[in-house]
């Protein structure tokens, strides 16, 4: 373990930390809003919902500028600690103090995943459902037009 007699290593596993938590409440800011884009489908928004799916681009688009950020920070603060740039390595070489801040923000944002992930796949199913159901009413449709029953008359 490295005692931090450095100002530095404090700091840099500090701001590794803040991005962690950042990229955790931008998980959690798009899991709000895959929960909107559900609602606004059902209630068929159109509008709302494309306004807001470029919403969730720029979400994304943060999010892996906040990844390549902490990638960075993650890289800099294992080489200068002498180990690999995961975080259970880089906390166990630091202080407890130092790397409960850094543990506690990785925690959250494992968490924030694993509800980003559930939200995903309920939409995903949502979505699915759809289909099938506009499949159904395509195939009962065609299955009318082939019994002589005609839109046009």
């Amino acid at each position: 373990m490295i005692v931090e007699g450095d100002l530095t290593f404090r700091e840099s596993a500090r701001k590794l930390a803040d991005v962690i938590e950042a990229m955790a409440l931008k998980l959690e800011g798009t899991a709000g809003l895959l929960k909107k884009e559900r609602l606004l489908l059902a209630g068929k928004d159109y509008a709302s919902l494309q306004s807001l799916l470029k919403e969730l681009e720029r979400s994304v688009s943060d999010f892996l500028g906040l990844e390549a950020e902490r990638d960075r920070l993650a890289r800099q603060l294992a080489c200068v600690l002498g180990c690999d740039p995961k975080m259970s390595e880089i906390a166990s070489n630091l202080e407890e103090e130092t790397s409960k801040p850094l543990v506690d923000a990785a925690d959250r944002l494992q968490r924030s995943m694993k509800g980003l992930k559930s939200e995903f796949e309920i939409t995903s199913r949502l979505l699915d459902e759809s289909k099938k159901l506009g499949d159904l009413v395509l195939s009962q449709l065609r299955g009318l037009t082939g019994s002589g029953f005609s839109v046009r008359g």
